[in-house]
C-alpha cells in the first residue's frame, strides 16, 4: 500500500539524519500530511512518540559508537544533536542504566531497532504493526522489562497491595525478600511483564502483566499500583502507552480488565482510558475465609475495542 511505503519512507528520512538535527516537518512532507497528523499516526503505529524514537535510535547509535570507535563523549553529544556532554550522559544512562564509560569498558547496553512498517492479515482484516518494542518512555515514565534490582519496589508494591481491602480478589504475592526475589527473576525473563519506572523518583511504582490474549485477539490486561502512589495517574498513563502497543503492535481486537466493582482506585484510571463495564456479577474470592471458606465479591468487566481505541483515543 502507498501509506505504508511514505511511512517507511519517511522513516528512512529520519534514519538518514540521526547524527544532525531532525527536520520532523520535511518527514511528515515524505507522507503527505501535517506534522501534527504524522505524529498522532506514528504514536497510533508504534506505540512511541517520534521524538522518542529519534532518542531510543541515537542512544543506540551511540552504543556501537562507543563500544566500536574511540570517539570521546563530548564528540558524540555534539554528533548526535545534544547541547552538553551532560545532557547526553544523562540521556544516554536513562536509556542504557548505564553511564557511557561501563558501556564502553563491559559492552552492556540495550539497543532499539529501527522501525520497519508493514501491513498483516489477521482473518480478512488488515494490522499496521512495526518492530517488536521492549521498552516505551511517556513524559513521565519509563515501562521496561524487570531487572533483577527492581526487588526492594516490588516488594513495597507488593506489601502495600496485601494491605489493601481488595487483596483476597486476587493471587498472593510474596512479602518476604527471598520469594519477590524469585518473582522478580521470573518477570525478568518473560514478555509480558512491565516494570512502570517514574523518572523523577528513579522508582518502579507500578507492575502490568499482560495476562492472556484468546482467540477472538482479546488481550486481557492487569496491574497493581503501589497504593501510595494513587491519584498520580501514573496508571493510568502507563496503560495507555501499552494499550496503545496491544493494539497496534500484537493485533489485538479488545483490550479487557477484570476486578472488584467497589475498588475505585484501580476502576478510575480504566475507565479514564474510555473501558466501559460490560458484565457485573459474584465472583470467588482467591483465598479462603479464617474458617476455610471461599467467600465471593462483587466483580466486574471491563473491555475498549480497537475501534473505539482508534476513534475516540485517550487524552
Amino acid at each position: 500500500m502507498e501509506w505504508i511505503d511514505q511511512l517507511n519512507k519517511a522513516i528512512g528520512y529520519i534514519e538518514l539524519h540521526l547524527k544532525e538535527k531532525q527536520d520532523y516537518e520535511e518527514a511528515a512532507k515524505i507522507c503527505c500530511c501535517s506534522l501534527s497528523k504524522f505524529q498522532q499516526i506514528f504514536l497510533l503505529s508504534t506505540g512511541v512518540t517520534l521524538s522518542e524514537y529519534v532518542r531510543y535510535r541515537r542512544m543506540t547509535i551511540a552504543a556501537h559508537e562507543l563500544i566500536n570507535t574511540d570517539i570521546k563523549v563530548l564528540d558524540l553529544a555534539l554528533m548526535l544533536d545534544y547541547d552538553s556532554p551532560e545532557a547526553f550522559t544523562r540521556a544516554y544512562q536513562s536509556f542504557h542504566g548505564v553511564p557511557p564509560s561501563v558501556t564502553r569498558k563491559t559492552g552492556v547496553f540495550d539497543e532499539f531497532d529501527r522501525i520497519v512498517f508493514l501491513i498483516q492479515i489477521y482473518g480478512g482484516s488488515a494490522k499496521i504493526g512495526a518492530n517488536k518494542i521492549m521498552r516505551i518512555e511517556t513524559e513521565r515514565l519509563i515501562i521496561r522489562k524487570f531487572t533483577s534490582d527492581d526487588w526492594k519496589d516490588l516488594l513495597e508494591i507488593a506489601i502495600s497491595n496485601e494491605k489493601s481491602p481488595f487483596a483476597d480478589c486476587d493471587h498472593a504475592w510474596p512479602i518476604d525478600e527471598a520469594g519477590i526475589k524469585g518473582a522478580v527473576e521470573y518477570f525478568s525473563k518473560e514478555h509480558q511483564f512491565w516494570a512502570v519506572e517514574v523518572k523523577d523518583l528513579h522508582k518502579v511504582v507500578c507492575f502490568i502483566n499482560f495476562n492472556f490474549m484468546d482467540d477472538e485477539q482479546t488481550l486481557d490486561i492487569g496491574h497493581i499500583i503501589h497504593t501510595d502512589y494513587f491519584g498520580h495517574d501514573y496508571d493510568y498513563e502507563a496503560l495507555k502507552a501499552l494499550y496503545n502497543y496491544g493494539f497496534l503492535q500484537l493485533g489485538a481486537e479488545k483490550i479487557q480488565a477484570g476486578w472488584a466493582l467497589q475498588d475505585k482506585d484501580k476502576l478510575t484510571p480504566l475507565l479514564k482510558l474510555g473501558m466501559k463495564i460490560t458484565e457485573i456479577g459474584p465472583a470467588d474470592k482467591f483465598r479462603p475465609d479464617p474458617d476455610g471458606k471461599i467467600s465471593q465479591f462483587e466483580g466486574c468487566k471491563l473491555i475498549v475495542t480497537k475501534e473505539e481505541w482508534l476513534t475516540n483515543p485517550a487524552k
